[in-house]
Formats: C-alpha cells, sequence, structure tokens
C-alpha cells in the first residue's frame, strides 16, 4: 500500500502526488471519509491503461496517528 498526499479532489475525482507521476483516484475507490487537498492518503496503485495510474482503497490518514508513528519511529 502506497502513501501520498492528495493534489486536489473535485466534481468526484483527484490526484494524489506521487513518483513518478501523479495518481488519479475516483469518488468510488474512497474507503471512508473523502479527502481534500493536503490531506495523506493510502490507496493501492493499480494500471489503467493510460499514462498515469490509478488508486483504489483510497483512505484519508489520520493526522494524530501519523505523527505519534512519527515521534516513534521518525520520519522516514
Amino acid at each position: 500500500m502506497a502513501t501520498g498526499k492528495v493534489l486536489f479532489f473535485h466534481n468526484g475525482y483527484g490526484f494524489i502526488a506521487a513518483e513518478p507521476c501523479n495518481v488519479f483516484f475516483h469518488r468510488a475507490a474512497v474507503d471512508g471519509d473523502v479527502p481534500k487537498a493536503g490531506d495523506m492518503v493510502r490507496y493501492d496503485a493499480m494500471p489503467s491503461g493510460r499514462s498515469s495510474p490509478k488508486a483504489n482503497s483510497v483512505r484519508v490518514i489520520d493526522q494524530d496517528v501519523l505523527a505519534e508513528a512519527e515521534r516513534v519511529f521518525g520520519s522516514q
């Protein structure tokens, strides 16, 4: 499972910042809360037949959990 930051989400679709290219996602691929620009998310990247992959199982990462993990394990 990959992680990234949501660049934008509007009208039911958006993009996640990732290397080497941004990842497309649709509202139907979101599990739980709808992400907004700047949210950190976890997702599964799948080939889409287009230039960029698409994300499935997109979930917003709880910022409190992320901060605690960075405190315990350090930022990577």
